[in-house]
Parts: structure tokens; C-alpha cells; sequence
């Protein structure tokens, strides 16, 4: 699809190259053209959802697969080994909702509507438009789920930055009771983003909090969930850094060291370009083979746990990887064309200072 018609609103499907196809809008109850496909009841999905994306308005072309070749010397599709292991790869995005200049009120839109349920809408013009008596996007994002996704036999579900929110809020919705049995097989958390403080449309409670507890919920009905580590994005008094959400999900650091700091103004570029590596790394890793993750042997010879990759780990794997009693660090060089040969080394606790009372295990 074209830029200049990418409107950024809605679920899409990729088909590799930077080509997105629109298969259905919230809030518009129409049929959309689309080429015929297969449906999603035979094949695994990988359903992506971004987070904030302040001044895209200038720029429509999506967030997606594609590295930047300025950083990773290359342009690759990160998403063309799924494809061609049989995924599907759709994609929720949101980004006339998520351009905002403050991270805070893109964060509101996914948990509440304002007043009057309206919603502020970024056009391409720059323009802002009133989308009236609509709810929060992160309830659009679960119909499209329902009316897309539920159908198929596997769901792995991926969020990135304040998308990661975006997933704790379909979560929510999928663990009432009617749509417990919706619930994704595999959850991915990339590089999540909070904001600080109790909220007024929350009823005071916080938005990490929030994700935390659906969380926390999702892994005790099964679902196998890990969380990825890629900056310093959280490192700051205004951002929550939710440290006990790593107590329910199998917690991952990456190093990307490639990534040069540049002690100076140009490190605000550096923070956002560590900040995107968790998504290439992550898509990147993936090979499509079944067999999952491995083990590594040290160097003398002494298997020390140390384990390769990232998203070629099974849900088996990554279950008694959830815990508050271990977290993985990447070591040794990155190796930003072949993520699946990541090296992570275990370390104990949940990498911070915060201690839950007992010890949490979801093997």
C-alpha cells in the first residue's frame, strides 16, 4: 500500500516488502475490498501493535518490519522468516490516536475516551478531527480482535513501547469469562513504556499496575509471556518502571551495543533507536524451526544455562522461564544481523531491587 493513501488506522495484514493490506476499521461496521485470502481459522498469527508516534503525521509511512539502514547498514524485513514459515503477520495500528506530542495523553486514548467519548484523530494535513461517542482503542483493538484473530489456531501476540499497554488492556477484555478461551498462546512484551502516577481515568490506579495484573492473570490461565529489555526508555521520573511486572513473565536484557551512545544531544536518537531494537531483534531472531531455543556450551566446555535466541523458544520453554527468581542478560557481542544467536546468561532475582513476598513460578 502506498504511502500517500495509508491512513494508520485499523488492522492490517502484512505481506512483506513494506506492504500493508487495510482488512478492517473500528468503529465501521463496512466491508472492506480485499484480495481473497485464506482464513485465519488454518493458519498461526502473529498480531503486532506499536505505541507512541508523535509527528508520523509528517511521515505516513507505517512503523513496521523494515531496519533502517542508517543503523543497521542494511534495509531487512525482520517479519519475511514468519511469513515464510506459514504465520499470517497482522498488524493493529493506531498511529492517527498515537501522534500526540506528549506520551501521556496517547496513553490516555488507549484506556478511556475524553469527555463526551471523543477521541482526538490526527490527520495527514496535520488537522486534528473529533471522533465522537467512541470508546477507548485499546476496546477497538479487542473487536478487531474478535472479529479477526480469535479464529486462529495459535495467536502470538506482540506489543511494543506503549503498544505494550495496548496488550494489557486486550488482555483485560479476553480474561472475562465469555472470551477466557480467546486468550493468544505466546504474549511478547518489547521495550514496554509506562508513564508515572495513579490516573483519574483509571480511578487512581496506574497504568502499569493495570497491565501488570492482566499480566499476571493471562500467565495463570497459561499463556506464555516474556518480556524484552532493549533501553533506558523507563529510566526517568516521569515513567513507571514496573519493576514487578518481570515476576510473570520470562525476563530478557539486551545489550545493543551497536548502537553508540553520544554523550550529548544526538543520544535522544540513540534512546529511540535502542528502544526499536527489541522489536527487530525479536522479529529477527525468529527462524521459523520447531524444535525452539538451545542451550550454549562455554567456552571450557561447562554448560553454564546460557541459552540462544529469542522467539525461536517454545511456550514449553518459556513457562518455567516465567519467574521472579531468574532474569537473562545478553553477553558477549550483538550481533545485529543474526539475532537468533544472542547469547543470554542467567542471573538471579528479577534484575531490580524489588522482591515479591514469595517466590512466583509458572512452570
Amino acid at each position: 500500500m502506498a504511502s500517500s493513501t495509508f491512513d494508520g488506522f485499523g488492522l492490517y495484514e502484512y505481506g512483506g516488502q513494506g506492504k500493508f493490506e487495510l482488512i478492517d476499521v473500528p468503529w465501521e461496521q463496512k466491508e472492506v475490498p480485499a484480495a481473497p485470502r485464506r482464513e485465519s481459522s488454518d493458519r498461526p498469527l502473529l498480531l503486532y501493535v506499536h505505541g507512541w508516534q508523535p509527528g508520523a503525521y509528517k511521515n505516513p509511512a507505517p512503523e513496521g518490519f523494515l531496519t533502517q539502514a542508517e543503523v543497521y547498514g542494511e534495509t531487512r524485513d525482520v517479519a519475511q522468516p514468519w511469513l515464510e514459515a506459514g504465520y499470517r503477520v497482522l498488524c493493529f495500528m493506531w498511529v492517527p490516536f498515537a501522534d500526540e506530542r506528549d506520551v501521556a495523553t496517547a496513553e490516555q486514548k488507549i484506556w478511556a475516551s475524553g469527555p463526551g467519548q471523543v477521541q482526538r484523530r490526527l490527520l495527514l494535513d496535520g488537522t486534528c478531527q473529533e471522533v465522537r461517542d467512541v470508546g477507548g482503542i485499546g476496546e477497538a483493538f479487542f473487536d478487531m480482535y474478535q472479529r479477526h484473530v480469535a479464529g486462529a489456531p495459535r495467536v502470538h501476540l506482540v506489543g511494543h513501547s506503549l503498544g505494550c499497554q495496548m496488550v494489557g488492556r486486550l488482555l483485560e477484555q479476553l480474561l472475562e469469562e465469555q472470551t477466557r478461551q480467546m486468550l493468544p498462546q505466546r504474549v511478547t512484551l518489547l521495550d514496554p513504556y509506562f508513564t508515572n502516577f495513579g490516573k483519574k481515568y483509571l480511578n487512581g490506579s496506574w497504568t502499569g499496575e493495570r497491565v501488570r495484573e492482566a499480566v499476571r492473570r493471562a500467565a495463570e490461565a497459561g499463556a506464555a509471556i516474556e518480556q524484552v529489555n532493549s533501553s533506558a526508555v523507563l529510566q526517568n521520573p516521569l515513567s513507571d518502571s514496573n519493576d514487578e511486572l518481570r515476576f510473570h513473565t520470562a525476563y530478557f536484557v539486551l545489550n545493543p551495543d551497536f548502537i553508540k551512545l553520544a554523550y550529548g544531544p544526538k543520544d535522544v536518537e540513540v534512546l529511540k533507536d535502542r528502544h526499536s531494537y527489541a522489536r527487530f531483534a525479536y522479529f529477527g531472531s525468529f527462524s521459523g524451526l520447531s524444535e525452539g531455543g538451545s542451550k550454549a556450551v562455554a567456552p571450557d566446555g561447562s554448560n553454564q544455562d546460557r541459552i540462544l535466541g529469542l522467539a525461536d523458544r517454545t511456550d514449553a520453554e518459556v513457562r518455567p522461564m516465567m519467574t521472579s527468581e531468574r532474569h537473562w542478560v545478553q553477553v558477549g557481542d550483538c550481533d545485529r544481523w543474526d539475532p537468533s544467536r544472542l547469547l543470554f546468561e542467567p542471573r538471579s532475582g528479577s534484575g531490580s531491587g524489588v522482591r515479591p513476598k514469595a517466590a512466583v513460578q509458572y512452570a
